[in-house]
């Protein structure tokens, strides 16, 4: 096809969608037009059945309507082009620059063609939109069923309502992306960059999620049956919000967890709860060793009896916690905030560091509380030896018979509400 043939079956398809009796529907199927120039150009409705784009400008363009079956476009670039109602079955956007593009309720799903030899097959022809760049890129109410779309980029892309059973993102990175009400029942998320998405009443139910970052993501009314979230990254993730929901994700987590200390981290999951609000759960005798809560709101939570060994707990949210009895050995509470907790009969030690073959190297690890806000917290009693007391603020805090040998309490406020006479605390140089 001659570029006079091409622009005469435009002049002519413009005349078509205008009415004339003179026009004729566009028909590019199966032509070759690799490294053209149709930005601007008006293909509305035409057929571009199994043509091959490669490399082509297609800026601006209006696809609306168009048959765009099996057609090849990898490489080519669309940005802010229309492609609302396209058939986009079987597509190839391989590497495709999709940026601001616009794919309202197009058709994406596999394509099947026909091969004629014996008596006639149908082979599967998948989409590819791996390595498109679909940021901001419109997707609202697009079948995207099955679409392999691995580690495209779709920052801020609006996939509302859209159907992506079974897509495959793996590696992609969909940061601020809007899934509300998208069906991703049976994708694969793995390794994928959800920070920021809104999953409002989306459902991934069976979805694939392992290393997925979700994190701030907006979980709250996603539907997440048979899902391991315990696999994904959820710092400050919003979970779904009624109690049953959240609570199942976080035992699953927290199972997860037990598994990864009680094979010594050959299967489960080291637990990674940073940001989340555990405030409302009953954590009483649970073995968190090792896991990151930091900046977790775990304020007035019960974890008395618990277990937590080289836990990190640093900027959470402890006011009025209840560690009565808890072992705290090698804990970091750096800028905790521990107002008013109950750490009466609380183990505070320090852990003996190992090298990488188990072969003890001398050193120990201390509890580190330094910074930490303990104001009317209860210590009474409590042995805080080789503790890092380094500016906390303990101020108001019940310190009878606290033991204060050799700890660090460098700038540290001590003003305890223990009247002077009957303190028994030791205080070290």
């Amino acid at each position: 096809m001659t570029p006079h043939d091409i622009l005469e079956l435009l002049r002519r398809h413009e005349q078509w969608l205008r009415g004339d009796t003179d026009g004729k529907q566009a028909d590019f199927s199966k032509q070759d037009l690799s490294g053209l120039d149709f930005s601007g150009m008006n293909l509305k409705r035409a057929d571009l059945n199994g043509a091959i784009l490669r490399n082509c400008n297609l800026n601006d363009a209006n696809f609306e309507g168009a048959n765009l079956y099996a057609a090849e476009f990898s490489h080519a670039s669309l940005r802010n082009a229309n492609l609302t109602k396209a058939d986009l079955r079987g597509i190839n956007f391989y590497k495709a620059d999709l940026t601001y593009a616009n794919l309202e309720k197009a058709d994406l799903r596999e394509g099947r063609i026909a091969i004629m030899s014996g008596k006639g097959e149908w082979q599967v022809i998948g989409n590819k939109l791996g390595h498109a760049n679909l940021n901001e890129a419109v997707l609202k109410n697009a079948n995207l069923t099955c679409t392999d779309l691995k580690a495209c980029s779709a920052i801020g892309a609006d996939f509302s309502d859209a159907t992506l059973v079974g897509a495959m993102f793996q590696n992609a990175n969909l940061s601020n992306t809007n899934f509300t009400r998208a069906d991703l029942s049976g994708a694969n998320l793995g390794n994928t960059n959800l920070s920021g998405c809104n999953f409002d009443n989306a459902l991934l139910v069976h979805t694939h999620v392992i290393g997925a970052d979700f994190s701030k993501a907006n979980l709250s009314t996603a539907n997440l049956k048979d899902v391991p979230m315990n696999l994904a990254k959820l710092s400050e993730a919003k979970l779904p919000s009624s109690p049953e929901a959240r609570k199942k994700t976080i035992q699953s987590i927290l199972s997860s967890h037990l598994r990864w200390i009680n094979s010594h981290g050959a299967s489960g999951e080291r637990a990674i709860l940073d940001g989340y609000d555990l405030s409302w759960l009953n954590l009483a005798g649970v073995d968190l060793s090792g896991a990151s809560l930091k900046g977790a709101n775990l304020s007035d939570a019960d974890l008395h009896g618990g277990i937590f060994e080289l836990t990190d707990f640093s900027h959470a949210a402890l006011q009025g916690v209840n560690l009565n009895d808890a072992l705290l050995a090698g804990t970091n509470l750096m800028e905790a905030d521990l107002s008013g907790a109950n750490l009466r009969g609380a183990r505070f030690v320090s852990v003996e560091l190992r090298d990488q073959n188990g072969t003890v190297t001398g050193r120990w690890w201390p509890v580190n509380l330094s910074c930490a806000i303990l104001q009317d917290a209860c210590l009474a009693g409590v042995d805080l030896t080789t503790v890092n007391l380094g500016q906390a603020d303990l101020r108001g805090a019940d310190l009878h018979g606290t033991i204060l040998a050799k700890t660090k309490t460098r700038a540290a406020s001590l003003t305890s509400n223990a009247p002077k006479r009957t303190t028994k605390s030791v205080l070290g140089a």
